[in-house]
């Protein structure tokens, strides 16, 4: 089993996210492809059976099993001038949003 790993919530990503999820979770999953590796942040609607969850800022979070062994200490950041959000972590080559 994979530990549980510290993600934190910027206050204004935490806001944003509490108006757009509800009682969906904010999914974390690694990925790779022909533009190298990177997570991407989906919403859905219950976390996947192998996920690890944690809880910050009231809101779930839940992570595959790689990005839950590799972003402890990440923060999820809200951009305005893009209206979405970015992964901030010195391990995350990219990250895509996927709404």
């Amino acid at each position: 089993m994979v530990a549980k790993p510290d993600i934190a919530l910027s206050r204004e990503a935490a806001d944003h996210l509490k108006e757009e999820l509800g009682a969906r979770v904010l999914r974390i999953a690694f990925t790779t492809g022909c533009g190298g590796s990177g997570y991407r942040l989906s919403f859905e609607e219950e976390p996947r059976e192998d996920d690890v969850v944690v809880e910050s800022e009231s809101l779930r979070v839940a992570l595959d099993d790689m990005a839950a062994k590799n972003l402890s200490g990440a923060i999820i950041q809200y951009d305005p001038l893009e209206d979405g959000y970015t992964l901030d972590h010195p391990d995350a080559v990219s990250a895509v949003w996927c709404g």
